[in-house]
């Protein structure tokens, strides 16, 4: 006897615009605007990457009146910022840091997320996945399918390197905003498709419902609303 498990479920619906208790993230990008001058760009992101607000800020207009900097930023502090690495996104703040307030620097500075840990939690959960079902055939009288993941999660270089090119963008500045978009969307798809991978199997369901990011990553985002709200306080 076969089982065949990977039938569709109408509770696969895993990862939405909206996520409760989360703001999503935020990427800042340094770089040419269209005119040739060094600029910051800034892109707010809904938890699952999908683009809700962009500023290209021309640094020479910033350290002349940093108002409208200071006022954009300050939407960011429910937010994780994500980048490749950890130091790009503290480079930037330590560059724009004396025209912000410190509370909102620190804010900033504790919410920061690297892509790579992303990719190597969920590459960890599959594993996890993959010995439950190894536990499962065990004791299965039932021939039991290895689960087969519609896509490999990528090493973090093939995956920049996939996102790399944005036809559309305006600007270099740009560029580098809309390609980290495209990565923190492709991430969280990768995630998507993890879960629904995993939930089609019965016995599986017993490891909790679908969550809508990975364990760590959708923390790290709560926290950052958490920080937000002790700000307020």
């Amino acid at each position: 006897m076969t089982s065949n498990p990977d039938q569709p479920n109408d509770e696969l619906a895993v990862t939405s615009d909206y996520v409760p208790g989360v703001r999503g993230h935020a990427v800042l990008a340094v770089g040419a605007d269209s005119d040739g001058r060094e600029a910051l760009a800034i892109w707010r992101l809904s938890a699952i990457g999908r683009a809700g607000g962009a500023w290209v800020l021309r640094f020479d207009e910033v350290e002349r009146d940093a108002e409208q900097m200071v006022a954009v930023v300050r939407l960011l502090v429910d937010r994780c910022l994500i980048d490749w690495e950890v130091d790009a996104v503290t480079s930037i703040l330590d560059r724009i840091g004396h025209l912000l307030p410190a509370p909102t620097v620190a804010a900033l500075e504790g919410n920061v997320l690297a892509i790579p840990d992303l990719l190597d939690e969920i590459a960890e959960q599959r594993a996890w996945y993959d010995e439950a079902v190894e536990r499962h055939r065990a004791l299965s009288k039932s021939k039991i399918a290895s689960l087969a993941w519609p896509t490999e999660v990528p090493a973090w270089k093939e995956l920049a390197e996939r996102t790399s090119a944005q036809p559309a963008a305006a600007s270099p500045v740009a560029a580098t905003a809309l390609a980290l978009t495209s990565a923190v969307a492709a991430t969280a798809q990768l995630w998507e498709d993890t879960e629904q991978t995993r939930y089609r199997r019965s016995y599986l369901r017993s490891l909790g419902k679908p969550l809508p990011l990975a364990p760590r990553w959708l923390a790290r985002l709560r926290e950052a609303v958490a920080s937000r709200a002790a700000m307020s306080a």
